[in-house]
């Protein structure tokens, strides 16, 4: 076993947290089923413990330990089947060995099977489910590569195992099988139509309105993912800026500008002030480099970073909710 799979599994068998990298994002890992362990989780990222936590496991044979899934099957076997691993979490009601500090006093539980060689050799050697947030402070961007999470938790984790750059870049789908209609709680990378096709049967897509105050899931309150430079939005296309700026002004597009120069010209500012999501536009690359961008600009000392909306489509709609939940604090 490779040593610091081994290291990794033996601090969460002993009540420990370790940061641990998923094809979203990186995540800061506990043994689920050590309350005084979970703990540690909201200590550390100062997050509320009214916002539920979720499961990691191996595979779909583990729901069955923490899980009442019988009466959803058919819809479990379908997902987990096309999607696990993946980024894809399914609610299901909880086992009672589910501590309630991990589903904040909820009878459901939020369960995902992770697409990440690393993260699945450590569920693998532990054999124990792991409850994993975002790596990072609760509200700030969330970390896809390792320098981010030790920039801003330094020290206050012993094991951080690298994993290289996040693929997806994106939190998980959150699915809620549970109701009379399939609904999803949190957009993701994998689109409600995508869900359907699997399903056979009609899904509530995702309202960006949803905000509460006690989430039943994670990334439901009002402010998330925020930097702490001001960040306004602009919508997707719109050139007529200026109006937005507000003293030391970043720009940041889904792609790279046709008439880059010109831009730069237009809006009086200096060519390292503007950058841009993806060189061609594709949604899946804004989603892969969203936080790695925002959190460049962020420590770039800039007053202000004026960034553009996404097309709503697809996993457009993840990222159009992740830019508003983190350009929340700022409105007006």
């Amino acid at each position: 076993m490779n040593a610091d799979i081994a290291a990794a599994s033996r601090e969460l068998k002993g009540g420990g947290v370790v940061v641990l990298p998923t094809e979203t994002v990186y995540g800061l890992a506990a043994n689920a089923l050590d309350e005084k362990a979970v703990r540690k989780i909201f200590t550390i990222k100062g997050r509320p413990l009214n916002n539920p936590l979720i499961l990691h496991v191996l595979d779909s044979s583990w729901l069955v330990r923490y899980s009442h899934g019988e009466k959803y099957l058919v819809r479990v076997e379908k997902i987990t089947g096309a999607f696990w691993p993946g980024p894809i979490t399914i609610i299901l009601p909880k086992k009672a060995i589910i501590p309630d500090i991990v589903t904040s006093g909820f009878d459901t539980v939020a369960i995902r099977c992770p697409d990440h060689p690393i993260f699945r050799e450590v569920l693998r050697a532990s054999d124990l489910p792991l409850a994993a947030p975002s790596a990072n402070p609760f509200g700030y961007v969330s970390p896809t590569c390792i320098g981010q999470v030790k920039a801003t938790l330094g020290d206050r984790v012993k094991i951080m195992l690298d994993g290289g750059e996040c693929t997806v870049g994106l939190e998980s789908t959150i699915l809620d099988i549970t109701s009379t209609v399939p609904k999803i709680l949190r957009p993701g990378a994998i689109t409600a139509d995508a869900i359907s096709k699997v399903l056979g049967e009609d899904v509530i897509d995702y309202d960006v309105q949803i905000v509460s105050e006690n989430p039943n899931a994670p990334g439901q309150l009002k402010q998330h993912y925020c930097t702490d430079t001001r960040l306004l939005l602009f919508e997707y296309g719109n050139r007529d800026l200026l109006q937005y700026f507000a003293g030391k002004t970043a720009v940041v597009f889904m792609q790279r500008p046709e008439n880059f120069d010109g831009i730069a010209k237009n809006l009086q500012l200096p060519t390292e002030a503007i950058s841009w999501f993806s060189d061609d536009g594709n949604l899946n690359g804004v989603a892969k480099n969203l936080f790695s961008t925002l959190q460049r600009l962020d420590s770039a000392h800039y007053d202000t970073i004026l960034c553009e909306r996404p097309r709503r489509t697809g996993i457009g709609i993840a990222i159009d909710d992740r830019l508003s939940r983190a350009a929340a604090k700022f409105r007006q």
